[in-house]
């Protein structure tokens, strides 16, 4: 077995209790899944941690058949598509339960298995994404995530990406360190090479410059309104736009564009600053903080948006803000 001396799925070393634990869980069966998952989950039980599982609820009927019922109701299960609805706000759940819930009780032991069936190709990235960055987030807590991966039923890719993003792997045979991890902010500009696609010739278009904010709020009240954003959401949406354009003025080439288009049951919106290029290191991802100006806004920007994709280079910086849009009412079928 390649493990790490002194481990065995499910325990802590006492020296460990202060540092994060990131580990993938590979596992090809039901049965394989439970063998890892419920010495793991018993031992945080015993040791009096913080207890906590995200997954479906078939899952759930399982491990709590296999802990029983005391071990199982000292434990808290949540479920997945409650949990993972996008990768900013469970990111941000992850941050608010643990320091309000979590670690107020001790060491934080997460199990979860996250919902990768039904993403879009984008969606699938930004959920790697995630697990790379939970690793810049959450270094030097009292924490142990495990996020469990179907071998039998996901795709390969997903499974080679798990062990670009996690630090260690466990399975049946112990846990091991993982020989392809790649430190999250080189994973994290990887995800970022690809360049976007130019808007379409049809999306609308506004220019903007010092002194020009109040118009380009209402260049994006009107057009958003017009593409199916449902009136509340007006208000959020164009604040956060307001907030990029206005750190473009401030901070970058002191002019800027905006596009606006739907796509699929998406509005999405491009906002460009031609001038000079951006650090992106996590930006919004990490809580934001005193000393990194305009962490709040790309923050409060992610927490609205579905996704929100960065690019900077020599052409400046160009920030694309995906808004999921309501889905029309079905036709009813009138057909004898």
């Amino acid at each position: 077995m390649n493990g790490l001396q002194g481990y065995t799925p499910g325990t802590e070393t006492k020296g460990e209790r202060g540092i994060l634990l990131h580990r993938a869980l590979m596992y090809g069966s039901e049965h394989d899944f439970a063998d890892v998952a419920v010495p793991y989950l018993r031992e945080g039980v015993k040791a009096g941690d913080a207890v906590v599982v995200i997954t479906s609820g078939a899952r759930t009927a399982l491990l709590r058949e296999r802990l029983g019922a005391e071990p199982a109701a000292r434990i808290e299960f949540i479920g997945q598509s409650d949990w993972f609805k996008g990768p900013m706000q469970a990111l941000a759940d992850y941050y608010d339960r643990t320091h309000r819930d979590w670690w107020p009780r001790g060491r934080l032991r997460l199990l979860t298995e996250p919902v990768w069936t039904g993403r879009t190709p984008l969606e699938v990235q930004e959920w790697k994404r995630h697990e790379a960055i939970l690793n810049v987030a959450f270094a030097g807590t009292p924490s142990t995530f495990v996020c469990a991966y179907d071998t039998s039923a996901l795709d390969p890719h997903i499974i080679v990406d798990a062990a670009h993003t996690h630090p260690e792997l466990v399975d049946i045979e112990g846990v091991r360190v993982s020989e392809h991890f790649v430190d999250p902010a080189e994973f994290y500009a990887g995800c970022n090479a690809p360049p976007l696609i130019p808007p379409p010739a049809g999306a609308a278009r506004r220019a903007f410059a010092s002194g020009e904010l109040p118009g380009l709020r209402a260049f994006l009240s009107t057009e958003s309104m017009r593409h199916g954003l449902p009136e509340g959401r007006v208000l959020p949406f164009v604040l956060a736009v307001n907030e990029v354009a206005t750190n473009i003025i401030r901070r970058g080439g002191g002019t800027g564009a905006v596009w606006l288009w739907t796509e699929g049951d998406e509005l999405i919106c491009d906002v460009a600053d031609p001038g000079r290029p951006m650090e992106d290191h996590f930006l919004g991802y990490l809580r934001p903080r005193p000393h990194q100006p305009g962490s709040a806004a790309m923050w409060a920007v992610r927490l609205l948006c579905h996704i929100v994709e960065i690019r900077s280079g020599d052409n400046g910086v160009l920030v694309r803000m995906h808004l999921k849009l309501p889905r029309p009412p079905r036709t009813p079928d009138h057909r004898p």
